[in-house]
């Protein structure tokens, strides 16, 4: 969808709904954008604080279990080959993903992963994966929104899907620019 078109709140609704509904199939908001994952989890903790009455500090470590950002995630999952604990994941701006370059450089000069080489999309697609049953991914797509060098774009995920994971069922909005 477009700016303001609601992306993000439908993101992070499926994750509360999830957090607060289905404990033992947890949901994760994530974001390549780490101003954003800040002052949605400040507002989001706030909130809860107010509405159930607990300290903010906690409010805000239990917000920041479905509300992170990508590389947090991608740490995590790299640290252990079990599947992640989160059964669903929503990517906000998706296609913002790094492509496999950036990804790599990024993961080779800041994390120390000599052999990391897989695009964001491929790299989280993978991560999920290693669940046996069943997992969903949602990627929220600003389309034609691709503003910096090194982002992957809708077609990346598309790629990885069909290269990668041809098993997977893949569901695409009507809406797609």
């Amino acid at each position: 969808g477009v700016p303001g078109a609601g992306k993000t709140l439908a993101g992070l609704n499926i994750a509360t709904s999830r957090a607060e509904k289905h404990s033992d199939e947890h949901a994760v908001f994530l974001s390549g954008n780490g101003p954003l994952v800040d002052v949605l989890r400040e507002a989001l903790a706030r909130d809860k604080a107010g509405r159930e009455g607990i300290p903010r500090s906690q409010a805000y470590r239990e917000v920041s279990t479905f509300v992170q950002n990508i590389h947090h995630f991608r740490d995590e999952a790299l640290a252990s080959k079990n599947p992640p604990v989160e059964k669903v994941v929503i990517f906000d701006e998706a296609q913002r993903a790094w492509n496999r370059e950036m990804a790599s450089k990024f993961m080779q000069q800041k994390r120390g992963h000599a052999n990391f080489n897989m695009s964001e999309p491929a790299f989280l697609i993978d991560a999920m994966n290693r669940h046996k049953d069943w997992c969903v991914v949602i990627c929220l797509i600003g389309g034609g929104q691709e503003i910096n060098t090194g982002e992957a774009g809708l077609g990346e995920w598309i790629a990885v899907m069909r290269d990668r994971h041809p098993e997977w069922d893949v569901h695409v909005s009507s809406f797609v620019g």
